[in-house]
């Protein structure tokens, strides 16, 4: 898609934003009573990237300060080292929060 758009130069940073960002959805909702799914998007201007995942948890993602041996608990910090920003929102109409960052 980046391709199409003529924003390869991102790849790399979306992928990371990309798989740390679902990694984190998938993680919360197999962790609810009852499993959902959860969405992704990608949207541009021709310039800028914004990547939008949805999950059905009303909970706001938690950035952790992970210690040195930990093996997990950086995602956030990551999304935020390859990303311009991220953020989430309570989306009224769908539920659950849509976690987003935007690269470029």
């Amino acid at each position: 898609m980046l391709w199409e758009w003529v924003l390869a130069a991102l790849g790399d940073g979306t992928e990371l934003a990309v798989s740390e960002l679902m990694t984190n959805a998938v993680q919360v909702s197999r962790a609810m009573s009852q499993a959902a799914p959860v969405r992704l998007w990608l949207l541009s201007d021709g310039a800028q990237l914004v990547i939008l995942v949805w999950d059905a948890s009303p909970q706001p993602p938690v950035r952790l300060d992970a210690g040195d041996d930990a093996e997990n608990g950086r995602g956030l910090l990551l999304v935020d080292a390859v990303s311009t920003g991220w953020g989430w929102q309570f989306p009224p109409d769908m539920g659950g929060k849509t976690v987003w960052a935007l690269l470029g």
